[in-house]
C-alpha cells in the first residue's frame, strides 16, 4: 500500500509531466535525440550480483539514443542522456542513464554537463537477487566532445564511441561489468522520439527498485498519455523506418566500423 506522501508525490509529478508533455506537443523531456546502433559486451564482474545480465557473459544487440534533457541550446549545460534497448531472453530491456555526479552521494543528483564524454547513471536504485544496486556507464569518446547532436554524429561517423558499463552498491564502488559499441550512422528522432520505460522493459532478473521508481512511474505514464492525445501513435516504428534509410545509405557507412580503444576504469570511479 503506497504512503500518502508517495500518492501526493505521484500525483504532483504526473500532473507536471503531462502539462509539460502537451505544451510541448510530445515529450516533457529529451524531445529529441540521436539513435545508434548499440553492441554490448558483457562478462561480469568478480562479486555474483544474482542476475543474468550483471554475472554472465553475453553478447546483445541493440540501440542506444542520446539526447539533452531540457533542450537548452548549447554551450549552456544540460543534463545529458543516453537511454539503452536490447532483446535478452525473448523480451525488450530498457535502461535509462544521465549525467550525475561521481561520489556516493553526487550519484544521486543530477548534474548538467557540456560535453559528452562522462559518467552516467540511473539515479534510481534497481534490485537483483544479491540486493540493491546502482547502474551506470562512462562515455569515451575521441576527445573531450561538445554536447550538441552535430558533434556526435560526426565523432560516430569516424568510429564506434565506448560506453564502459558499471555497477555498484547504492554507496560502494563502481564496478565494471562489460562494453557497449555505439556505431553509426546518428540518426535524429525529433519527429518520432522512440520512447523507453523501464519500468514497463525491466532488465530481466534487475528490476527497479523503491518508492522513487513508483514515483517516476506516474510521470511517465501521464506524459506519454499526453503524447498520444497529441497525435504521436506511431511508437516506434517511425525510427525503425529512418534507422534502416541510414544504415542502406553508402555515404553514412563509411568509417562506421573502425575498431575501438578500450580505456581503462579511471581511478576516480573505483
Amino acid at each position: 500500500m503506497r504512503q500518502p506522501w508517495t500518492r501526493l508525490a505521484r500525483s504532483a509529478l504526473a500532473a507536471t509531466f503531462g502539462t509539460a508533455a502537451r505544451l510541448r506537443h510530445g515529450r516533457p523531456l529529451h524531445p529529441s535525440g540521436l539513435v545508434l546502433d548499440a553492441h554490448l559486451r558483457l562478462h561480469g564482474t568478480a562479486r555474483r550480483w544474482g542476475a543474468a545480465f550483471l554475472d554472465e557473459r553475453m553478447d546483445l544487440r541493440g540501440t542506444a539514443r542520446l539526447s539533452r534533457s531540457v533542450g537548452v541550446p548549447w554551450p549552456l549545460p544540460d543534463i545529458l542522456g543516453i537511454a539503452l534497448r536490447w532483446r535478452q531472453d525473448d523480451t525488450t530491456a530498457d535502461l535509462l542513464l544521465a549525467t550525475t555526479g561521481r561520489g556516493p552521494a553526487g550519484r544521486r543528483l543530477l548534474r548538467p554537463a557540456t560535453r559528452w564524454t562522462g559518467l552516467y547513471t540511473s539515479l534510481f536504485p534497481y534490485q537483483a537477487a544479491g540486493g540493491r544496486l546502482l547502474l551506470g556507464a562512462l562515455l569515451h569518446t575521441p576527445a573531450a566532445l561538445p554536447a550538441t547532436p552535430g558533434a556526435l554524429a560526426g565523432a560516430a561517423g569516424h568510429g564506434p564511441l565506448v560506453l564502459e558499463l558499471l555497477v555498484a552498491d547504492p554507496s560502494g564502488p563502481w564496478r565494471l561489468l562489460g562494453q557497449a559499441h555505439l556505431t553509426g550512422p546518428a540518426t535524429p528522432d525529433a519527429e518520432r522520439p522512440m520512447r523507453f520505460n523501464p519500468l514497463r522493459h525491466p532488465i530481466p532478473g534487475v528490476r527497479p527498485a523503491g518508492w522513487p521508481n513508483d514515483v517516476r512511474e506516474a510521470a511517465y505514464v501521464a506524459a506519454q498519455s499526453a503524447s498520444d492525445q497529441d497525435g504521436d501513435k506511431e511508437g516506434d516504428a517511425g525510427w525503425r523506418r529512418e534507422r534502416k534509410a541510414a544504415r542502406s545509405s553508402p555515404a553514412n557507412s563509411a568509417g562506421s566500423c573502425q575498431a575501438a580503444k578500450w580505456l581503462p576504469l579511471p581511478s576516480s570511479l573505483k
